[in-house]
Formats: structure tokens, sequence, C-alpha cells
């Protein structure tokens, strides 16, 4: 999140002081950590949302992502199907090498070429339109977004093919307030605590429909 050093580092002994249940899994995949969100199969999320998800995603949902990782491994090894869009052949790559390691087959992850570093045309782009036709009952905004946020054009497109009892997942969800006032959501919840690899604290937040 934003804010100096000394701000983030107040967030984080803060936020560990209201959530002690935290500290374990600080100390263990933190910043202090070499390892990466694919190392440890994990989302790049928050602890907090992790935690809900843990027992929110079962075997019968299918899952579709912008953007791939840690959250795919996670994803494969609890949902039915997962289906990740992925603008990186090199990520593709990495993130297939880890799903065969671990004999993961019911993950797709899709390369849809989309130069992020110049944003022309992104409403008529592979990438934007990639999610399969089948309503999605998890469906993920993360993925790429370097000069111009396109989180807000992915969350409207994805809320056409979220199941009436699915979730619309949206990471780093402090960037886009804006999300919050608009969308089609029953209800929708902030997930606000450290998370894995990150050095400070963060916020994602889950859309109910």
């Amino acid at each position: 999140m934003k804010g100096n050093t000394v701000t983030r580092v107040a967030s984080v002994f803060a936020n560990l002081a209201r959530n002690p249940n935290y500290i374990p899994d600080y100390f263990k995949s933190g910043p202090l950590t070499k390892q990466k969100p694919l190392d440890l199969e994990l989302p790049w999320f928050s602890w907090a949302a992790i935690r809900f998800l843990d027992s929110f995603v079962k075997k019968s949902m299918n899952v579709f992502e912008y953007g791939s990782g840690g959250s795919t491994i996670y994803f494969a090894k609890r949902a039915g199907t997962v289906t990740s869009t992925e603008e990186n052949p090199q990520w593709i790559n990495r993130v297939q090498a880890k799903l065969d390691e671990l004999g993961l087959d019911n993950a797709n992850v899709q390369h849809r070429l989309f130069n992020f570093s110049e944003v022309v045309d992104f409403g008529k782009s592979e990438y934007l339109h990639s999610i399969p036709n089948s309503s999605m009952d998890i469906i993920v905004v993360d993925g790429t977004q370097w000069v111009t946020p396109v989180r807000p054009t992915c969350f409207q497109h994805a809320q056409k093919n979220i199941k009436p009892g699915g979730i619309i997942i949206l990471d780093d969800s402090w960037l886009h307030p804006d999300i919050r006032e608009n969308n089609k959501a029953k209800s929708h919840r902030e997930f606000k605590s450290v998370g894995p690899c990150r050095s400070g604290v963060t916020s994602t937040d889950i859309f109910f429909y």
C-alpha cells in the first residue's frame, strides 16, 4: 500500500498486533523469505482473503483468472478447473512447469498477447475477452497493468460471466476505490492484512453475486 517505509512498517506491526494468528505466516512467507508466491503455491493476496478462500473454494467450482502465478497453483489444488490468461510466454512456462511438477492437469494457462506498455484498444483485446463462455464460480481480477489501469475494465467484463452465488476477487483493491462504488454485486468485503511475500499491508476485496 501507499506510504513511506516507516508508515508501512508501522502498519504491518499494527496489523499483526490485531491478528496474531498471521504472525507465523508472516515470518514463514513474508518479505524476509527468498521464495515467491509461485514457489509457495499461494495467491499474492492478503492472508485474510486467503483464509476465507480456504473454506470457500470447492472441487465443483470453475475458476478464471486475469493473470497467473501462485494463485493458479492454489486454485488448481482446490477447485475443479482453472483457466488463466497471461500475456507473458516466459511466465506461462514457469507456471506450467510448476503445474507439471505437482501433477496438476486441471489448469489451462492460455497465452493472449497484449502490449501493456502501450494500452490501445484494450476493450477489443483477446486478453479482455478470454473468459470462457460458460459462467464461472470464481473470477480473479489481477494480472498486468502498466501504463493504464485495466483492472476496472476487466472487472466490469467479469461481471457478465459470474454465476449467481459466485465471487469476483479484486487484488490490490486499495488502488481501485471506484470499483467498490460501481459494481453489480449483492455485497462485498474488504480483506485487509499482511500477505505472502508482501512488505506491507494490502487489501483484497471479494464481491459476492
